[in-house]
């Protein structure tokens, strides 16, 4: 059995969903991993041999300034770490593409790790204390990740909100690249992982998963609209605009696309074209 973390996240229920495995789901309810001292004798209730982290705290704009986001994603995931080290339990977790700075885009796995905002920090923080503690663990760094699931963090269930009033202009930066991701990919991927952990060999630690492709915020929202408008006859609008016209308080790192050969040649999976990806998810909302 798998013991899986985040009961309430988008990613999580995609999981129970696809891979098809018995599995102990947890709510944050169950286990706080703000409850540094209470971590250990929270899991150790759980006697399963894999354990899938789905906590984190995500508010990239909210972690310039509220300390759960280095409580949970950092000294809460070390906590976790220590804990799958001494027990002897493989542990899967996710990061993200915000712990590069930008710079590049198609990142692969060597490159260089340089958060430009507290949000990055926490996570990049909390890769180095699985890397520290951890004896066996796999990380996968995803990014611009949605789901068909109705969730607090969803982007697209926010943008299909406000799309449904119809006759709304939206704005999508220009400026900022990224690699969307469909949690629905993301489970299929992790589904293909399990099957072959039993033989796995551990050589490679850290990956990057996200569906194929390098968009900007406008063009991905644009797919979106015209999405939406075609399934609910609407007739909303995009605009471009650059990043600066949202006046952030946390810095964004303007291209962050993801090169995901190394999962996709590991596991032999075959990754998804970003557009069939949304068109799949959009399909199931």
């Amino acid at each position: 059995m798998i013991t899986l973390l985040g009961q309430n996240s988008q990613l999580a229920r995609c999981l129970v969903e696809v891979i098809n495995l018995p599995v102990d789901i947890v709510s944050s309810d169950a286990i706080d991993l703000r409850d540094h001292k209470g971590i250990n004798v929270s899991l150790g209730r759980f006697t399963n041999k894999v354990l899938i982290n789905c906590f984190a705290y995500n508010d990239v704009e909210g972690a310039e300034s509220n300390q759960d986001a280095d409580n949970i994603n950092h000294i809460g995931v070390q906590e976790v770490a220590k804990f799958c080290a001494d027990n002897d339990v493989l542990l899967i977790h996710f990061s993200t593409d915000f712990i590069f700075d930008g710079g590049k885009g198609q990142y692969i796995e060597s490159d260089p790790v340089n958060p430009i905002n507290h949000y990055g920090e926490s996570k990049a923080a909390g890769e180095m204390a699985i890397q520290k503690f951890c004896k066996k663990y796999i990380i996968i760094r995803t990014s611009w990740l949605y789901s068909h699931l109705k969730t607090k963090n969803n982007f697209l269930h926010k943008v299909k909100s406000l799309a449904i009033k119809d006759r709304q202009v939206f704005y999508g930066a220009n400026d900022i690249f990224g690699s969307p991701t469909s949690a629905l990919s993301l489970a299929d991927g992790i589904k293909k992982l399990l099957g072959c952990i039993d033989h796995y060999d551990f050589s490679k630690k850290t990956f990057h998963f996200s569906d194929i492709g390098s968009v900007s915020r406008f063009s991905f929202l644009e797919a979106i609209i015209q999405r939406f408008n075609e399934k609910l006859d609407l007739s909303n609008k995009v605009m471009q605009v650059e990043n600066s016209y949202f006046k952030l308080i946390a810095p964004r790192p303007c291209n962050t696309s993801l090169n995901s050969a190394l999962f996709s040649d590991t596991f032999k999976f075959e990754q998804m074209d970003w557009k069939q990806a949304l068109d799949r998810t959009i399909e199931l909302i």
